[in-house]
């Protein structure tokens, strides 16, 4: 009964922990996906618990149960360290470290029609505050048009900074891109024929700057961050996605 209580405190824990952004936003994803199928096992276990006992013993009854459960031990150990390490580089990764880089990259976020989410807001406030404080910088906004979005996304990031006081003439446009990925890339194309330096700061959310930095290596940039916040309760979902995408970032590299 005590390890049924713990099981299904845990599945409980989860669940409180990955859902508000599902409820207040209508955000699903790897994040809060990951978490809810870990609480949904540990709920199953802690149901079926005599059955799940019994099954253990009676493959550890055999060699090849022995090996299986083994094997499988090891898997989830496995998965588990590797989980852990990465999930300490996204938030070591999440904190101000630019200091007085010519450029700053605004990473696009979703459009709503015309309505900006809060996300991108966050992140051109960010920016127009790093611009203000650094008179001689200047921005490049990227992100292309997404089919329900009335404009594109480097559009709005020139739109909001401008509201925010920036001058237009400090904002260069990328509209292209559809990802991470190549709002980098093509970022770089516009740092090359401009002859800007390769050192640059990241303008994206707290969660985000491991994986953007990760891209700007692969394309030859140096990136420092200028961290946007998220919020409290949407942080489990959004910092646990990015280890699936740092992951996946590894497997394209």
């Amino acid at each position: 009964m005590i390890f049924r209580f713990l099981l299904v405190a845990a599945a409980l824990v989860l669940i409180r922990l990955y859902i508000p952004p599902l409820v207040t936003l209508g955000v699903i994803n790897a994040g809060n996906l990951f978490g809810f199928g870990v609480a949904g096992i540990l709920a199953l276990i802690a149901v079926f618990w005599n059955r799940f006992t019994e099954v253990l013993k009676h493959l550890w009854g055999g060699t090849g149960g022995k090996a299986l459960i083994s094997i499988i031990c090891v898997l989830i150990i496995t998965f588990c360290t590797v989980f852990l390490a990465t999930l300490s580089q996204v938030v070591k990764h999440s904190y101000y470290t630019a200091e007085n880089q010519k450029v700053i990259i605004v990473l696009g976020c979703q459009i709503r029609g015309s309505v900006p989410s809060s996300t991108l807001k966050a992140r051109c406030t960010v920016a127009s505050r790093y611009l203000e404080a650094h008179p001689e910088a200047l921005a490049i906004a990227t992100g292309g048009q997404g089919a329900d979005e009335d404009l594109s996304e480097g559009q709005c990031i020139f739109n909001l900074m401008t509201e925010n006081g920036i001058s237009p003439d400090r904002i260069i446009i990328e509209d292209k891109s559809t990802n991470t990925d190549e709002n980098i890339a093509n970022a770089k194309k516009i740092i090359e024929e401009n002859g800007f330096s390769n050192e640059v700061a990241i303008a994206t959310s707290e969660y985000h700057q491991y994986r953007a930095s990760m891209i700007c290596q692969k394309n030859g940039l140096t990136a420092s961050a200028v961290p946007s916040g998220s919020s409290r309760a949407a942080k489990p979902t959004f910092f646990t996605r990015e280890v699936f995408g740092v992951w996946a970032q590894w497997i394209k590299r």
